[in-house]
């Protein structure tokens, strides 16, 4: 198995640098067939068209391999074992896409995301074995610093592809001095200032990178290999960051990325082993200042809605300023942020009830309830305030209705009755639907029927969740259809659901918005969660019942990400 995960993760970083290659050299989609180019795997060339296919080839294997690697880790892993694969098969219709439809080669940060995802489900799902030696002078405030460093790392990737591939930095880098070329760029709007943002936040990224290092190499001897390899990428980069201001190459770019790929592996490794660890040790996250800060703002849930948000933009028929779109979606999610942390403000007696959310900063003390209060109404404030500079007044005023429906309606009514259900899916849904509105300044046909896409699959998905904790919701004094219902009744409006779902996705192909490829995916991906809502039909007892309803919510988060996935590529 070991030897399986080696070669995956290489091959990875291998496919990421021959794609790097192609896209410096803007020769991709040189090959006028798919999946093979010229008729062939690998054509007797090397140039352009054979960097495309062995590209294409490499990912391939790497799609056999994750198939090996699902079958190897299932015993274990169940579910989650899957992951890897199902980033590939993202990955594998993104690229059959781009080739089909000629995509933007914005796109291409795209194939990034999911690379680096890909890693991280790898390096997540990867047996470990533990030493229980580090318990004892465990220090959680390590991870807190590598994670840091990785997000500043993540957001100077963003910034570079987002330059790169739009065309925005100016042609002054390979045939001007540094200062030159940043006083020419300083003079463009907009571009010109993300790229002066962009070259800072390197210099203090690899200062960063330096000081980061350093402390690692002093205060973590189990991995100071793996420390002092990034304090050596750290100077690397410094010193190519030195040359590019001479002289950005092709070789240099395709360097410098190198060493950014190579320097996101080690944190990756690091961030993997350090949560890993302490939740083998401690069978959860030791509790940080930084940490139980980020805990209000609920990553998970606003990850979320970035991924709906994109699919509003994506599916969007015209194009933004990718700067003000990038600065858009950055306050969308601060607008998110801070209604849950107010949320997380007005439920601390609540969670204190409950055995899962019994633990979290506010019942649990380690943060006063002010610091919810005062972070979530200036996020929300911050938030609207520059999104109706950054894209228009009725993005920002959804925005800050979806906060407040959130924090004043849902919230309230969750101990009070079950549908409350249908209240919250209501702010729950409003995300992709403002993703259409950043762009288009509209509510119209794609952006409502995305709205009403994720209300629709919000409703099985939480009642679901209501079954397998029905007796957490219960001592918090939530309410819930598993509380003053049935089971036959949720059984059978999980399914009632599960078929609307499985109908409502084949909208866009009765509409003639999207085609025949599209129509049979969707129902293939409907059928499939109908399949699941069908199963809950064989549960006698309390037991199956609520293993089945944990597996149908599963079933559902691999069942939204699909369909907006097909929905995207599929025309």
């Amino acid at each position: 198995m070991n030897i399986l995960y080696y070669v995956l993760y290489l091959g990875t970083i291998v496919l990421l640098l021959v794609g790097a290659q192609l896209q410096v050299l803007k020769t991709a989609l040189v090959c006028p067939d798919w999946p093979l180019c010229y008729g062939e795997f690998l054509p007797q060339m090397m140039g352009p068209a054979f960097y495309e296919s062995l590209h294409r080839f490499l990912a391939g294997l790497m799609g056999m391999g994750s198939v090996a690697w699902a079958f190897v880790r299932f015993k274990e892993l169940k579910v989650k074992a899957l992951l890897p694969l199902f980033l590939i098969v993202l990955q594998s219709l993104l690229g059959w896409a781009t080739f089909a439809y000629k995509l933007p080669t914005i796109t291409t940060i795209l194939h990034l995301v999911f690379s680096l995802l890909f890693l991280s489900s790898l390096e997540g799902t990867h047996q470990l074995e533990y030493d229980e030696s580090l318990k004892s002078k465990w220090n959680p405030k390590i991870k807190d610093v590598v994670g840091f460093f990785l997000f500043l790392l993540m957001v100077q990737f963003f910034l570079g592809g987002i330059l790169r591939k739009s065309s925005l930095l100016a042609s002054c880098e390979s045939t001007m001095e540094f200062w030159e070329c940043w006083k020419l760029q300083s003079t463009i709007p907009y571009a010109g200032s993300l790229s002066i943002m962009h070259r800072i936040l390197g210099i203090v990224t690899t200062l960063t990178g330096l000081f980061v290092f350093s402390y690692l190499i002093k205060n973590l001897p189990k991995w100071r290999w793996s420390a002092i390899v990034g304090l050596l990428l750290m100077v690397t980069q410094l010193l190519l960051g030195l040359q590019m201001g001479r002289s950005a190459s092709r070789e240099m770019i395709v360097y410098h990325f190198t060493t950014a790929l190579f320097s996101f592996c080690v944190l990756l490794f690091l961030i993997v082993r350090l949560r890993r660890y302490e939740f083998h040790f401690f069978g959860k996250a030791v509790p940080t200042y930084l940490n139980d800060l980020m805990d209000l703002f609920k990553p998970k849930l606003t990850v979320l809605v970035v991924v709906t948000l994109l699919v509003g933009v994506f599916l969007a028929p015209i194009q933004m300023n990718l700067i003000l779109l990038f600065i858009s979606l950055i306050s969308i999610w601060l607008q998110a942020a801070g209604s849950l942390s107010i949320n997380c403000y007005l439920e601390k007696d609540l969670d204190a009830l409950m055995e899962r959310t019994k633990d979290r900063p506010l019942p649990a003390g380690r943060l006063k309830p002010e610091v919810a209060l005062y972070w979530g109404w200036g996020l929300i404030v911050f938030g609207t305030l520059v999104l109706i500079w950054s894209a228009n007044l009725l993005t920002a005023f959804l925005g800050l209705f979806s906060a407040l429906s959130y924090i004043y309606i849902y919230t309230p009514m969750k101990p009070k009755t079950p549908y409350a259900l249908y209240v919250g899916a209501v702010p729950g849904a409003l995300p992709t639907l403002m993703g259409w509105t950043t762009v288009t300044n509209s509510i119209s046909g794609p952006g409502l029927y995305l709205f009403g896409l994720l209300f629709l699959w919000q409703i099985p998905h939480f009642m679901a969740i209501s079954l397998y904790r029905k007796n957490e919701y219960g001592n918090a004094h939530f309410l819930t259809f598993a509380q003053t219902h049935s089971k036959e009744f949720l059984r059978t409006n999980i399914f009632i659901y599960s078929l609307i779902l499985m109908l409502y996705g084949m909208i866009p192909a009765f509409s003639d918005w999207r085609g025949l490829s599209y129509f049979w995916a969707a129902l293939m991906i409907g059928i499939i969660l109908l399949g699941f809502s069908i199963v809950g039909w064989k549960a006698k007892d309390e037991q199956s019942f609520n293993e089945w309803a944990r597996s149908y919510f599963f079933a559902t988060l691999f069942y939204l990400p699909l369909l907006l996935g097909v929905l995207l590529i599929l025309r």
